[in-house]
């Protein structure tokens, strides 16, 4: 009779270790890091497959650090290569095993979903109805905020197997600045799983008192009520479950909208359609003029237009 493998062990597996490498060089045969790793990949995978199983004293390297705006400023954090492969190996292991406990209303990262499905779905909701309230809510800060104590809590209550306790624990604290038990870093993908799985039980609670009429898109939250009344109900309950899971939502950032369109995911969401908001479209129209100004090539210009007609007839497809 074959033995059961762990979940550390699945993790840790050559072939998975191999598979794992193989999805993190896409794109990067060019770059040095991943190409010396190629050279020496059986060794790698061997090296690999005994540091994963030593669990929480796996020797995690350091992180490089950098800012994007597009349009929020963000600082990503961006581990060695040979760190990000053993990101890959847990995702493919654990990603299946937590995504079975998200609602299906949770669109980030998440495979067949994305911010496009998101905006349907909104719209789906809206449609129908003749008269609503909806209410946005944003996280503050909120991947520097996730309890890791609390997130690893979530995690023992739906595994049955505990094994990749250990390696997860490594790792939530693996980057410096989250030594102290909280946050994770933008820029892992294990924290795109960690990020979306934290925010289960808010997820849950909102499904059920709005029957199905709420989205999520990562910490960025929608529920419609028929009601205002109904509508301050869930969102005091939803302060209070947030207070408890360690998070903030601004009054700032707490948005009513009554029966007109809701922007949501860089689109005006409406009754009768799903627009882009102008000022996407004039983000866009200003990276094409600066490419056009730096002497880009034509197709690179004509990809970056197609890329954006993509993106706005996606979800204009559905309303048709």
């Amino acid at each position: 009779m074959q033995k059961q493998l762990t979940m550390l062990e699945k993790v840790a597996c050559k072939e998975n270790i191999e598979r794992a490498f193989y999805a993190c060089l896409r794109g990067k045969r060019g770059k040095f890091s991943p190409q010396s790793a190629f050279v020496k990949l059986d060794h790698l995978v061997e090296v690999l497959h005994v540091n994963i199983l030593k669990g929480e004293n796996y020797p995690w390297g350091k992180y490089k650090e950098f800012y994007v705006s597009d349009p929020k400023r963000r600082l990503i954090s961006s581990a060695p290569f040979i760190d990000r492969v053993v990101h890959r190996a847990i995702y493919d292991v654990l990603a299946p095993e937590l995504d079975m406990f998200l609602i299906n209303n949770s669109f980030a990262c998440r495979v067949g979903l994305g911010n496009g499905r998101a905006v349907i779905k909104l719209h789906e909701i809206i449609k129908g109805k003749d008269f609503y309230y909806a209410v946005k809510l944003d996280v503050r800060k909120y991947f520097s905020s996730i309890s890791h104590g609390r997130l690893l809590g979530k995690i023992n209550a739906v595994l049955s197997d505990h094994s990749l306790i250990g390696l997860i624990k490594g790792l939530l604290v693996s980057h410096p600045v989250n030594k102290n038990g909280v946050g994770l870093p933008l820029g892992n993908l294990t924290s795109q799983i960690f990020s979306n799985f934290y925010l289960k039980d808010i997820d849950c609670y909102l499904m059920k008192k709005t029957n199905g009429n709420y989205v999520r898109y990562m910490d960025d939250f929608i529920f419609i009520t028929s009601t205002k009344d109904e509508a301050l109900s869930i969102l005091k309950e939803v302060l209070k479950i947030g207070k408890n899971e360690k998070l903030k939502f601004p009054k700032g950032k707490i948005v009513w909208i009554k029966n007109c369109g809701i922007p949501f995911l860089g689109f005006l969401v409406t009754r009768e359609d799903i627009r882009p908001l102008n000022r996407n479209k004039r983000r866009h129209d200003s990276k094409i003029r600066t490419k056009e100004k730096n002497g880009y090539l034509m197709s690179e210009v004509a990809m970056s237009k197609q890329s954006y007609l993509a993106w706005e007839n996606y979800p204009k497809g559905s309303t048709r």
